[in-house]
């Protein structure tokens, strides 16, 4: 009887530590999922399929791309959140996803604590874009443009419209919001001449030859586009940007995470990687866990103090 009710229940328990040990030891000894927050074809997928390919090589399995689109990558992000933080469920999203999604979409509830953040690997060229054709080349033009007439803007996410609602606020523009579920989505309708301004993540940027830059929405000038100004150079009392981040659940133990983050550091140098940055004109962005973290809540301070401007969407 002693036996029945003291031992066997500690034998159990060391049993499973034990075997919870072997199992972060031998990480990864099946294949791991890494999830998209938008639909294939955007810059987010083009640069987390070739992070997918090396993350493979590195940790010796396959690691199978999902594409999760919904609320600029929000729904990805919270359905990742509440997955087991084994090391097998990982999630690529832009950092605005987070830091920016929860402030402008009531139902995006995550918060950036509630991921272990792997790091970051590539700079995302936030922006407003319009077709070549277009009769404006600056933000300064497209308002003059735009008054007295609705001008029809690409609603690819919750933030992308409180950045338009912000300028068309500061500027007296009406604004007609045209849905896309992604960046291909977007860049056929501009293409399409369908819209006449969008936000862009930086997938504009494989279009040089049909599609402009008129403002960069982050803190600083576009490397491909140097000459064109910033939001806040020209006025707006904003700025943004975007990371191509990659976290885990949260409570991810420190050993995967140290793999994870071994491999993401490769990744950054890794040739490929350098390719698909010099092709999206994306550029290489690397961070630690810590310094990720450290971005995320910067971002998340800033995205927020826009909120207070233009509310919840």
């Amino acid at each position: 009887m002693f036996f029945s009710k003291y031992i066997r229940p500690l034998i159990m328990v060391l049993l499973f530590v034990t075997f919870s040990f072997s199992s972060q030891a031998d990480y990864p000894n099946k294949p791991i999922k890494l999830y998209i927050g938008f639909k294939a074809g955007g810059g987010t997928d083009t640069v987390g399929r070739v992070f997918a390919k090396i993350l493979s090589d590195q940790v010796g399995q396959q690691v199978n791309v999902i594409n999760k689109p919904g609320a600029g990558g929000c729904v990805a992000a919270m359905a990742v959140s509440r997955m087991k933080a084994d090391g097998y469920n990982l999630l690529m999203d832009p950092s605005s996803s987070i830091t920016w999604g929860r402030h402008t979409n009531p139902k995006c509830t995550i918060k950036v604590p509630d991921l272990t953040y792997v790091g970051m690997i590539a700079q995302f060229n936030f922006g407003l874009v319009a077709h070549k054709d277009a009769p404006y080349n600056t933000i300064e033009e497209f308002v003059k443009w735009g008054k007295g007439r609705t001008v029809s803007y690409v609603l690819l996410s919750p933030g992308a419209k409180a950045l338009m609602k912000y300028i068309a606020k500061e500027s007296g523009l009406k604004v007609k919001y045209v849905p896309a579920k992604g960046g291909a989505d977007m860049i056929n309708l501009i293409l399409g001449k369908q819209v006449d301004l969008s936000f862009s993540g930086g997938i504009h940027s494989r279009h040089p030859d049909k599609i402009k830059l008129i403002a960069s929405v982050a803190s600083y000038r576009h490397a491909a586009n140097p000459n064109v100004r910033t939001l806040k150079e020209s006025g707006y009392n904003f700025e943004g940007g975007g990371f191509h981040t990659v976290a885990a659940p949260k409570g991810l133990p420190a050993n995967i995470l140290s793999k994870l983050e071994a491999a993401m550091k490769f990744a950054s140098t890794h040739a490929a990687m350098k390719d698909i940055s010099n092709k999206t004109k994306f550029p290489i962005f690397y961070k630690t866990s810590k310094e990720a973290l450290e971005v995320m809540k910067n971002q998340d301070k800033n995205y927020g103090n826009l909120t207070k401007i233009t509310g919840k969407m």
